[in-house]
């Protein structure tokens, strides 16, 4: 079965979002080309960045997407007087309280018509990976706040049922399993690493994993995106979305779009971080 009709046929279809900072806009277009190819999903889980379009999701607000990342990213991002409330000149805290208010709002996924919202988390006290659901948590936005945890942008560490957690993508940015194990017949996972640099970045230490289970349809760019992590300005990440969409038309309908092949120049300085540890592990001085 090809894998557009895996994802029509299926009685249960699964998102997952992968974190990568602004690069993330590239879900967007995704989320738009399923949508006009007639894939519904039953669930969302997100990661990091990720995180804040699976909740759109998850509250069926996915039709105003763009107004969403507009909006936040049309708010200054940096104030100095941050630094008596947050000790930090970053505002992402504030900016993200405003736009989940706007949006989807802390009862939102509680509500009969919202589709389940899954967050991955790390948990500070023994790095291990912790996935919850958004409706059994007292308030989503600390949950999404967790996920999105970085310093030195985010400064004090959220807290769930009194234990600090963090980025989600350091101990699981693609947790397909857990859509599956809820039942999913099949999964989509969105990510931002380029197929040209090797298998996904699951977690610290699995670095190119490969997903072999037919059920998991994985869409990503072709190579590594020349879009800053940081980036603002909204004309960039709209041409990131365009590319989401098309590649989601490749993968899906095996069309051909030139605006796909972009990449970045060189290599990426994680994995060129990863492979001088490598040759230092090897061949110690």
């Amino acid at each position: 079965m090809d894998r557009l009709a895996l994802l029509q046929n299926a009685k249960r279809v699964g998102y997952v979002f992968s974190g990568g900072s602004s690069r993330c806009a590239f879900q967007i277009g995704v989320i738009e080309a399923l949508a006009e190819l007639g894939v519904t999903p039953a669930l969302a889980i997100g990661v990091s960045a990720g995180a804040w379009n699976a909740a759109m999701v998850a509250a069926r607000s996915e039709k105003r997407i763009r107004y969403y990342w507009r909006s936040f990213m049309r708010m200054p991002h940096i104030d100095l007087r941050n630094l008596l409330i947050d000790h930090s000149p970053w505002r992402f805290r504030h900016l993200h309280e405003r736009t989940f208010g706007r949006f989807m709002g802390r009862d939102r996924f509680k509500q009969p018509d919202a589709l389940p919202l899954l967050v991955s988390v790390t948990r500070f006290r023994d790095g291990a990976n912790v996935i919850f659901d958004a409706r059994d948590v007292d308030d989503p936005l600390q949950l999404l706040m967790a996920t999105n945890y970085f310093p030195p942008f985010y400064t004090h560490r959220p807290r769930i049922a009194g234990e600090a957690y963090g980025d989600g993508g350091i101990s699981d940015n693609a947790p397909y399993e857990k859509a599956l194990e809820l039942g999913c017949d099949a999964v989509v996972v969105v990510a931002q690493k380029g197929e040209s640099e090797g298998g996904l970045f699951k977690a610290k230490g699995d670095y190119d994993h490969v997903v072999t289970d037919p059920r998991v349809v994985v869409i990503r760019p072709r190579h590594r995106l020349p879009f800053r992590f940081t980036e603002r300005r909204w004309h960039i990440l709209d041409v990131l979305a365009r590319i989401g969409y098309l590649r989601t038309r490749e993968v899906l309908l095996d069309e051909e779009h030139e605006e796909t092949n972009v990449r970045a120049e060189g290599e990426a300085p994680s994995a060129r971080a990863r492979r001088i540890l490598r040759a230092i592990i090897r061949h110690p001085v």
